[in-house]
């Protein structure tokens, strides 16, 4: 999905311990609310699905000046089944002049953003076949930033932006997430200069031609490039822009070697080439961790436009300029959403929640793990903004849900920070690669992903997905941690939600115990129940214990409470006399402890009991035999005691 800048991200150049503020993506939601329409609602073509897309090939007549275009799209398909008509998505702003087939003009309607053709005679399944439609008008300007007419230093630029819904503006096609074109040729005819500046236009995968023609009406040379592109893709990620760019190139691939083509206006050229020291890099490091860069037989393509970000569109990304963090962005949509692309809006998370996440991999690979940690803690602060929202869209025809900065973004990168620290590293990374591999050129929903990963790891991943792609909220730790002998401590993890979609968020925790002595010992608990007590000898005495230190978790504040010392004058020394307990116990403790209250929960994390006042002695002899647990409020702190019922 496109992404919007927020200040550049406060300038990524800028100090790695950079802060976001609260809510720093009001922009990006607010240009994408914009690029989608608000109260859009695309219900699929109810006969989009009696044909396979195979090719396309646009010609395209483009003005500079206004935002009108002639067009000829020739559709190569094969019928699924025995059919006599078939509809694309088209704009019913846009004025069809024919549609041919075979050297037959046929009828067609175009009504209601559907073009529908009349075949004169049934078309076999499994046959292919082809249509071509000529059509022309002025682009209506819907709201989605579908094609824009401007200018850059006085000079026409024109430009295309799909996602979600804004292909069929421009040119009539099958927008569904169902079905990809095996290839496409794009074909552009426009004036070769403006103003005394070559014009240059650009699109997805490689020129295959590109000569200078004279037109016999006007006498005025135009300019004939076409672009052809052998890799499936989906429509919304078919583009192309026109103006007087200028061109470098960089070299890159660590398996193969390809062109990074980038096209820039010329007034930005020098930062671009400044900026350019980050290109190879990237593509080196994606292509380390996700696998070969999936079109590495063409180029990838980094073309300026003015829309107030960027959008991956395959092998062309268009972006504002080229900051890193947005580089890395649409660098890594290539792999996540164009070769692998979301099979529906519902899981608009497996597009964005993975480049989002990609960009902060770079942080960690180029910046360092402080950079890393407080990027994570900066995204989960955002995240828990707001006590709801699920990663998955539950409503598709909520265009401001679908594309939630905090939910399908950024909750969905953290997302994927927790599968790795639940599943580790190596098989973390391991498992993108192969899902990468497996899924090429295809399209996924949310259940493929997760099939996948417990495929490869051999993990039920159910519960996991249930609590954080599916469920709501987040959740807020109070964590005890008392030391029982001389190297071995005791923890117990208290857990509220924020939401009720989910009443307990099983998770691994991490904890890192140290000394004043530079010992240090680090450990991830698996957390799958409430009140859950965790017993760890560490080999050293404890100074320090610190939870969830690389800011891992999405959480709320944690409440850490710690009786590290078994000294007198510590809380750990408030025992249980007898334990175990037949009917009746007391409290032993120091005499400048004072017991404000004690509460007592079974085995599940029920609270079954509670006192208000020091007693002598406390009865719980109406208590059935087994494990509980004694929680001791006092004026030093918060205790933690098992206690056995016999």
């Amino acid at each position: 999905m496109k992404k919007i800048l927020y200040l550049l991200l406060l300038g990524f150049f800028g100090p790695i311990q950079a802060q976001f503020v609260e809510k720093p993506f009001t922009t990006l939601i607010n240009r994408e609310k914009a690029a989608a329409l608000k109260k859009l609602l695309k219900q699929p073509l109810i006969d989009t699905g009696n044909y396979d897309v195979k090719f396309h090939r646009l010609s395209l007549y483009p003005s500079l000046t206004s935002r009108n275009l002639k067009g000829e799209v020739v559709t190569y398909f094969e019928p699924v089944q025995d059919l006599t008509s078939l509809s694309f998505d088209f704009n019913d702003q846009m004025l069809v002049d024919s549609v041919v087939w075979h050297d037959q003009n046929l009828n067609f309607t175009l009504a209601n953003n559907q073009l529908t053709i009349d075949f004169p005679q049934t078309l076999l399944s499994q046959v292919l076949d082809s249509v071509k439609i000529v059509y022309n008008g002025d682009v209506p300007n819907t709201g989605m930033d579908s094609y824009t007419v401007s200018s850059h230093n006085n000079i026409p630029v024109v430009w295309t932006l799909s996602e979600p819904y804004g292909a069929k503006d421009w040119w009539p096609c099958k927008q569904e997430l169902t079905d990809k074109a095996d290839s496409i040729e794009v074909k552009i005819i426009y004036p070769k200069a403006y103003d005394n500046n070559d014009m240059i236009a650009v699109s997805n995968g490689l020129i295959s031609d590109d000569q200078i023609i004279t037109d016999d009406n006007t006498g005025t040379q135009l300019r004939v490039t076409t672009w052809k592109h052998r890799y499936p893709i989906t429509a919304y990620l078919v583009a192309f822009a026109v103006t007087n760019y200028s061109k470098f190139t960089n070299e890159a691939g660590i398996f193969k070697s390809f062109p990074i083509d980038n096209y820039v206006f010329p007034e930005n050229l020098s930062q671009a080439q400044t900026d350019a020291e980050n290109f190879v890099p990237l593509m080196n490091y994606f292509e380390t961790t996700f696998g070969h860069y999936p079109f590495y037989d063409e180029k990838y393509g980094q073309i300026q436009f003015l829309w107030g970000g960027g959008m991956e569109h395959q092998t062309a990304t268009f972006l504002i300029n080229f900051s890193r963090s947005l580089v890395a962005h649409e660098l890594a949509h290539q792999w996540f959403g164009d070769a692998v692309t979301c099979g529906s809006w519902h899981d608009i998370w497996l597009n964005e929640g993975f480049a989002t996440y990609s960009e902060a991999l770079t942080r960690e690979h180029l910046d360092g793990t402080e950079a890393f940690d407080s990027w994570k803690q900066s995204a989960s602060n955002y995240i828990i903004s707001e006590p709801d929202g699920s990663v998955y869209v539950q409503d598709t025809t909520d265009i401001n849900r679908i594309f939630s900065s905090r939910l399908s973004y950024y909750k969905g990168a953290m997302v994927l920070n927790m599968l790795r620290l639940k599943l580790g590293d190596t098989a973390f990374f391991n498992t993108l690669k192969t899902y990468v591999i497996d899924k090429n050129f295809s399209f996924v929903k949310t259940p493929d992903f997760r099939a996948e990963t417990e495929r490869l790891t051999g993990q039920n991943l159910e519960e996991f997905f249930n609590d954080w792609i599916y469920g709501q909220g987040y959740p807020t730790y109070e964590i005890e941690v008392s030391r029982t002998a001389a190297s071995q401590y005791e923890l117990t993890v208290h857990q509220t939600t924020s939401h009720s979609s989910v009443s307990f968020f099983e998770m691994p925790l991490p904890f890192k115990f140290i000394d004043d002595n530079g010992n240090s010992f680090e450990i991830i608990l698996n957390n799958t129940q409430n009140d859950q007590q965790f017993t760890v000898d560490i080999g050293f005495e404890a100074t320090e214990v610190m939870f969830d230190v690389h800011n891992d978790i999405i959480k709320g504040a944690t409440t850490l409470n710690t009786a590290l010392n078994l000294g007198k004058d510590k809380l750990g020394i408030v025992q249980i006399f007898p334990n175990p307990v037949e009917k009746t116990f007391i409290i032993k403790k120091p005499d400048d402890i004072t017991i404000s209250k004690l509460e007592v929960y079974n085995s599940s994390g029920q609270l079954i009991l509670t006192y208000l006042e020091t007693l002598d002695r406390y009865d719980i002899s109406m208590l059935s035999q087994g494990i509980y647990w004694l929680k001791v409020e006092t004026n030093k702190g918060r205790q933690v005691t098992k206690m056995i019922k016999k």
